[in-house]
């Protein structure tokens, strides 16, 4: 089974998580940001899992985009602003028929989410999202994850392989 990892980080969290998904699947999984993640790096998977992080209470959105640049300056490190954004990676990602599931990470409190957003747009494009979503928390605006939460990504990637199977 081929699995492609897909996300968008600003502080480092929404990358650890990715990777903890993308070992949990299995040695045949691969993370990518969402500038790695070409339409041919995904045309082949059987497994396309996507994550972002909540930003102004949902995905990431050209305006929330601007709004991580202006409070760059008191984060504790400057966010990486990784393009194309989840936003407009969604809005290109070709058709597909690839099983698909999507994650996020978020401070424990935040009243949204990313994940109906981006399984609304997977499904769009025809991707079969089936699973539940993965949700992990983050201390502080800016990270860093709360303890335990790479142990779970791991778990919920862990968790995918046998429910899509080997093809």
């Amino acid at each position: 089974m081929k699995a492609v990892v897909v996300y968008e980080s600003h502080w480092g969290n929404t990358a650890e998580i990715a990777r903890a998904v993308a070992e949990g699947i299995g040695p045949d999984a691969r993370a990518m940001t969402t500038e790695e993640a070409s339409a041919e790096a995904v045309a082949d998977a059987d497994l396309l899992v996507v994550g972002a992080p909540v930003i102004a209470f949902s995905l990431p959105s050209p305006r929330a985009e601007d709004a991580v640049a202006a409070t760059a300056a008191e984060a504790p490190t400057p966010p990486t602003m990784v393009k194309p954004s989840m936003f407009w990676w969604l809005a290109d990602l070709p058709r597909g028929t690839a099983e698909a599931a999507a994650f996020e990470t978020h401070i424990r409190w935040s009243p949204g989410g990313a994940t109906g957003t981006i399984e609304r747009d997977l499904k769009k494009k025809g991707y079969r999202v089936n699973a539940n979503s993965g949700k992990f928390v983050v201390r502080s605006r800016y990270g860093p994850l709360r303890e335990g939460e790479l142990e779970r990504a791991r778990a919920w990637g862990s968790a995918l392989r046998p429910r899509f199977g080997q093809h």
